[in-house]
């Protein structure tokens, strides 16, 4: 059973994140373009690590653990792994239009910007909120690893959001909506994930390893080949090495 509570909290955390960034002056907002490849590249690790080291395996053990009544076939889970990376890939490519991330290339849009592109955002941070309750479910330390990666991913895809606004020129009150956006849809995700969890117990290993798809779609096929197109620097490799590294180290804190 979900505690209200702790469904406040979680999303006071990752919702609240990029709201910071609404303190901070539009006119100043701005980057330079290693530090937010930086960001990025950070965020590519972690979401990469969090599907492979974390929600995968819960998937593959929850799957395993299920009553015999109710258990799934064998190709379950891998099927709800492909199904999560296919269907962000459709959603992104063909109906957002493949509006791509939000940076600078030498002080000028890589591409146009807009709505589109803050949609995008808001499906992924959408996905992201919906691990969160999942997590829970299996135990403290997996959703607690969980709600920290994610509200460490929200800073860039909020700045991204912040970016979209202002090389399109849009006025300080619309970029203010789309910091909001970005803020509101992990929550709404959580909402989404809480449901989900009263679908029945084995629904929970096919949603964790759909999540794990979608995860591993913006890191490996959304963030990863932006940066090496973007920026090859070692740096920006070391950013994606120590991403990953982090959800390695928080794998392991006990008290699960």
């Amino acid at each position: 059973m979900v505690d209200w509570g702790q469904l406040a909290l979680w999303a006071l955390i990752t919702g609240g994140t990029p709201l910071i960034l609404l303190l901070v002056p539009a006119s100043k907002a701005r980057l330079s373009d290693r530090a937010t490849h930086l960001m990025l590249g950070f965020s590519a690790g972690i979401l990469g690590g969090l599907a492979s080291l974390n929600i995968l395996p819960e998937a593959f053990r929850t799957a395993g653990e299920l009553p015999a009544g109710v258990r799934l076939p064998d190709q379950a889970v891998p099927l709800a792994l492909g199904l999560g990376f296919l269907v962000l890939l459709l959603i992104e490519r063909h109906l957002l239009g493949r509006a791509g991330r939000a940076h600078l290339d030498d002080g000028h849009p890589i591409r146009p910007f807009g709505t589109l592109a803050v949609s995008a955002l808001a499906v992924h941070g959408t996905m992201d909120g919906f691990v969160i309750p999942l997590g829970f479910q299996l135990g403290t330390t997996v959703g607690t690893v969980i709600v920290l990666a994610v509200a460490v991913h929200q800073i860039p895809d909020s700045f991204a959001a912040l970016s979209v606004g202002l090389t399109s020129g849009h006025s300080r009150r619309t970029v203010a909506a789309y910091v909001l956006a970005t803020a509101l849809d992990t929550p709404l995700g959580i909402v989404l994930g809480v449901a989900f969890l009263g679908a029945g117990q084995a629904w929970l290993p096919l949603g964790l390893a759909f999540s794990a798809g979608t995860f591993l779609f913006v890191s490996a096929a959304d963030l990863v080949p932006e940066l090496q197109h973007r920026s090859r620097s070692l740096l920006v490799t070391l950013s994606i090495v120590a991403g990953f590294l982090l959800i390695l180290g928080l794998t392991f804190v006990p008290g699960g």
